[in-house]
């Protein structure tokens, strides 16, 4: 959305003097705004942190049973496939566990490919885990769309809202503000002959 009446220094500034009704309107349909996109923005973080937790969940409970099921395993394999397995399945959980550490928790990043990189060596673990790279990927690029279009609109990348304010005085600060000052200000404005005051 455009503004006429709020610009980024407006917003920087922390507040606006109200000083017409349109302003008014414009000052609350960005703050309105703000909260949106602020919320969303908030949601898009929660989201993809939680999805990253859950892998490293899911693949502390598939290392976990892999231990746990080595006595049950086909007899058709011998001890030493079996322990071969095992160590590349350990490599790589532990080669994705620092890798995606270091680059989404630590470095931020949250470039798509790299994401999907960095998680490719969970396939060492189990083919299945072929999911988290896709889903990776999938997550980085949802992130970065909802980034961009956050990034157009005004208050990026807090979104703080407006502080809106309606003095009318030429006051510099509250200590200058008096009856006496906001008195002369209404009459020079809107002359009247003083009854209400």
């Amino acid at each position: 959305m455009t503004y006429k009446y709020i610009t980024q220094e407006t917003i920087d500034s922390g507040g606006k003097n109200i000083k017409s009704p349109e302003e008014f309107a414009e000052a609350r349909v960005y703050n309105i705004e703000a909260v949106k996109n602020y919320n969303r923005r908030k949601k898009v973080h929660a989201a993809f942190g939680i999805w990253i937790i859950v892998q490293y969940v899911v693949l502390f409970f598939m290392v976990f049973a892999m231990l746990s099921g080595m006595g049950h395993v086909d007899k058709e394999l011998s001890t030493k496939t079996l322990y071969f397995r095992l160590a590349i399945g350990i490599i790589g959980y532990f080669a994705y566990l620092i890798l995606v550490t270091w680059f989404v928790f630590i470095k931020h990043c949250r470039e798509r490919l790299v994401l999907a990189l960095v998680s490719m060596p969970a396939v060492l673990i189990s083919p299945v885990f072929a999911l988290f790279p896709v889903g990776n990927f999938a997550a980085g690029w949802y992130y970065q769309k909802t980034e961009d279009e956050l990034s157009k609109e005004l208050g990026y990348p807090s979104f703080a809202r407006l502080n809106v304010i309606a003095v009318n005085s030429d006051a510099d600060n509250l200590s200058e503000l008096t009856y006496d000052s906001i008195r002369e200000k209404i009459n020079r404005d809107h002359p009247h002959d003083g009854t209400f005051l």
